[in-house]
């Protein structure tokens, strides 16, 4: 689950993110858990991860990445943690489902 959690996390209803809060839950008060997971708290850490270790030279991600260059005298609007500019995805992305 946490595989797949910073990827599907952000498309998942409230609705569907209620379900498996509930068996977090059951766990818990079953004795199958040490501590109650929070699913927000879950998803928040693993997309943190994945990032983390994508920055590794030898991760399948790292690709992806490009170095920001900004030109001379562009204004900075914030700091980054990062010195890279994702890629920018097409808005029609997403709507070529079938």
């Amino acid at each position: 689950m946490l595989y797949a959690l910073p990827v599907y996390f952000g498309y998942l209803t409230q609705g569907q993110k209620i379900m498996p809060q509930r068996v977090f839950k059951r766990t818990y008060r079953s004795g199958l858990a040490l501590y109650e997971c929070d699913l927000e708290t879950l998803a928040e850490e693993a997309q943190y991860n994945l990032f983390r270790n994508s920055l590794s030279d030898n991760h399948c991600l790292n690709h992806l990445y490009r170095i920001n260059t900004n030109p001379e005298g562009a204004m900075r609007l914030r700091d980054r943690d990062h010195h890279f500019a994702l890629p920018l995805v097409p808005m029609d992305f997403n709507k070529k489902t079938l």
